[in-house]
């Protein structure tokens, strides 16, 4: 009894274990901790055994997993939502592209749907070939039905296609199909599916994955590891365990988004780590799914990686803080401000109060100083007065000045406008006339190539025509040849039936005297053993000439099939040659059109070019035109300003002396002695710069001749210098009013 309860629990404790680790089609994973997020590393177990883990919604078909999703999506839209997954778009091998699809004819034929399924292939029409999506590599391998070659294949992307027994084909990208995504099956030990769990948490929350369990194949190698090929359960096909790296090497394996082996290592960052833009979830359990994480101990979950989301959430939120921490500092320093403000006008006000309080005790004081105040702003009354007197006639003498350099300057301008308008005019006349050379050269050149093109054509016509005659002689001797032949085989046929007839008649002859001497012999028999002999020997005779001429008419049967056999050839062969011949015509006739279509096409263009060329001369006449009434019509209302500015400035010169005269009128007798002091005043200056003037004409008459020369050079070099800059300031001015003109005509 005690050994039967032993074998019992045994059993049941197999059945439990093999319901842990049942397939895809039978079992599912939680990935929610089951502890509230604390979970413990699981002891290493050596065993046998690896699982290979499939998203959910993905099935495993072969060494990957896929998903079949039937939302009508365009090939951008389906891109995306496999990247969404941490997929992409199938990019299937050869081996896999068999297996795929079997899958989808598997899949269709429970479903009923036809459409065909997007693919990771595209076509690079800059350098025309096709290539995946996700790495950017050529394609090795391609299971594309034939295509039509004169179909563009840009803006093409791949496809199964169910109407093709699903093999490749192309789309525009653009269409609403359906799509297949492509996702890395982890291969991994029991005691790294924690990583799995802690990754694919983000992604897929509380759902449920698909494993299938691996048997490794083989036992230990003699360096104690487990061999790499493993078998899948209930199926005969290996799979290969990614490598792993080894110590010392340098050598880096290549790394894939979703397999775990391959993670790359976390670099530390200044910034602070942030968990993930998903909110974390709670435990999430069913308790009518056996969960193979259960009975396992758990480590700490891991924070996942920043993502590329992370980083612009971490980055707009330093933003937020730094423009926050500004508008504190500037809040403190304008509260700083402030305080400082009305301090200063506590103190301001304290100070004014004291002002009043001493002002209050010493009145006699502010009397006197109040007079001496007085004294010194008349004083300063009186020196502005002066001041401004002399500031108004050095303000006239300005005036006057600017006047005549106005006056001046206006001259020259016109005198400018006049010579570039002449410039513009000879510019425009050799313009004019080279567009017109270059129009003529070019009707030349064109007439020089139509009559080219005509003697050309008339070249073709006459090879034309020659090549019709000779192939019009060559059909008529090869039916010359034809007849004669004819006449020869018929000849040889009407020889042969003479000689058939003679031949039958001859045999006809013999057999009739073989006849006569059988009877003779007959006849002249003796006996009837004799007699029986001689008609077995006749028989004997008579089976061998049959024989004879049964051997003769099947040779002459086979002579007659090899004759017919002949002719057929020579008639085939004849038939070939008319039929290259007709071809070779054709395809002469069709090249002569095509080159006659092409020379029309030409003569066509160039007439059209030599239209556009004098519709493009008039529209530059008329443009021209219209350019030149527009420049004489702004020089005209640029007089008319100028006009107008100069005789305000004429009034406005007249009503100021008016106002001065006035103003000299109105004047006090303490102005008229102020006057007087500034004639005398005026007179000393003029007097000084008369003594100036004078010594400065000595100095010069003491210097050599060759000096005085030299100085006059040097004085108009001075004056030319002068003049130049204004010259070259006043072009470009007028520079940029032409400038603005243009840009004001062209909009």
């Amino acid at each position: 009894m005690l050994s039967c309860l032993v074998i019992t629990l045994g059993l049941l404790a197999c059945t439990s274990q093999a319901q842990l680790h049942s397939s895809a089609s039978r079992a599912g994973v939680s990935f929610a901790p089951q502890d509230g997020g604390v979970s413990v590393p699981p002891k290493k177990v050596h065993n046998h055994r690896m699982y290979g883990m499939c998203p959910p919604q993905f099935q495993r078909v072969g060494t990957d997993c896929y998903s079949l999703v039937q939302q009508p999506s365009n090939w951008l839209e389906a891109h995306f939502f496999c990247k969404d997954k941490n997929a992409n778009l199938a990019e299937p091998t050869k081996k896999a592209d068999r297996k795929l699809r079997s899958y989808l004819q598997r899949q269709d034929s429970q479903t009923g749907a036809h459409d065909p399924i997007w693919i990771g292939a595209t076509y690079d029409h800059h350098n025309n070939y096709w290539q995946w999506s996700v790495s950017g590599r050529n394609l090795t391998y391609d299971a594309f039905n034939q295509m039509d070659p004169t179909n563009p294949l840009d803006k093409n992307c791949g496809v199964y296609d169910p109407n093709l027994k699903y093999h490749w084909s192309a789309r525009s990208c653009p269409d609403k199909l359906r799509f297949i995504c492509q996702h890395k099956m982890p291969k991994v030990s029991e005691a790294n599916r924690y990583k799995i769990y802690d990754r694919w948490n983000v992604t897929y929350p509380n759902a449920l994955a698909n494993e299938v369990v691996l048997e490794v194949v083989g036992g230990r190698g003699k360096d104690g590891r487990y061999q790499r090929l493993v078998v899948a359960e209930g199926s005969a096909e290996q799979m290969t365990i990614p490598g792993r790296r080894r110590a010392g090497t340098r050598r880096h394996p290549a790394k894939h988004p979703n397999d775990v082996n391959y993670r790359p290592k976390n670099h530390t960052h200044k910034r602070p780590g942030v968990s993930s833009t998903t909110p974390s979830t709670p435990a999430f359990y069913r308790s009518g799914i056996p969960s193979t994480a259960a009975t396992q101990p758990r480590r700490p979950t891991t924070h996942p990686r920043l993502t590329q989301f992370d980083r612009k959430l971490q980055r707009q939120r330093e933003r937020e803080l730094r423009r926050q921490l500004r508008r504190k500092e500037r809040l403190e320093r304008r509260h700083k401000m402030l305080e400082k403000r009305l301090l200063s006008k506590a103190a301001e006000e304290k100070h004014h109060e004291q002002l009043q309080q001493h002002q209050q005790q010493s009145e006699p004081d502010a009397l006197r100083q109040r007079n001496m105040e007085e004294q010194q702003r008349q004083e300063r009354e009186h020196h502005e007065q002066q001041l401004q007197v002399e500031k108004q006639r050095r303000k006239q003498k300005q005036e006057q000045l600017r006047e005549q350099e106005k006056q001046q300057r206006q001259q020259e301008q016109e005198h400018e406008l006049e010579k570039q308008q002449r410039q513009q005019e000879q510019e425009r006349e050799l313009e004019k006339q080279q567009r017109q050379q270059e129009q003529e050269g070019e009707q030349e050149r064109l007439k020089r190539k139509q009559v080219e093109d005509e003697r050309q054509r008339v070249i073709d016509d006459e090879a034309r025509q020659m090549r019709e005659e000779r192939l019009r002689k060559q059909r008529e001797r090869e039916a010359e040849e034809r007849k004669v032949r004819e006449e020869q085989l018929r000849k040889q046929k009407a020889e042969q039936d003479e000689i058939d007839r003679r031949n039958a008649e001859q045999r006809l002859a013999n057999e009739k005297r073989l006849r006569e001497e059988h009877e003779k012999r007959l006849l002249e028999a003796k006996s009837e053993q004799e007699r029986i002999l001689q008609e077995a020997h006749e028989a004997k005779i008579r089976e061998e000439k049959a024989v004879e001429e049964a051997l003769a008419e099947k040779e002459r049967q086979r002579q007659e099939q090899i004759r017919r056999a002949q002719k057929e050839e020579e008639e085939r062969q004849e038939l070939e040659q008319f039929e290259k011949e007709r071809l070779f015509q054709q395809r002469e006739i069709q090249r002569l059109r095509e080159e006659e279509a092409r020379r029309e096409q030409l003569t066509r263009q160039r007439q059209a070019e030599i239209e556009q060329r004098e519709a493009e001369e008039r529209r530059l006449a008329e443009e021209e035109d219209r350019v030149r009434k527009e420049l004489v019509e702004a020089e005209k209302a640029h007089k008319r300003q100028q006009e107008y500015e100069i005789e305000l400035a004429e009034r406005e010169r007249q009503q100021r002396q008016e106002a001065e005269k006035a103003a000299e009128a109105a004047k006090t007798p303490q102005s008229e002695s102020l006057q007087q002091a500034l004639k005398s005043a005026n007179d000393d200056v003029a007097q000084q710069l008369e003594e100036k003037r004078r010594k400065y004409a000595e100095r010069i008459a003491a210097l050599s001749p060759e000096d005085q020369e030299k100085f006059i050079e040097m004085r108009k070099k001075r004056k030319q210098m002068r003049e130049k800059q204004l010259m070259a300031r006043e072009q470009t001015k007028l520079k940029r009013i032409q400038e603005a003109i243009r840009l004001h005509s062209i909009q």
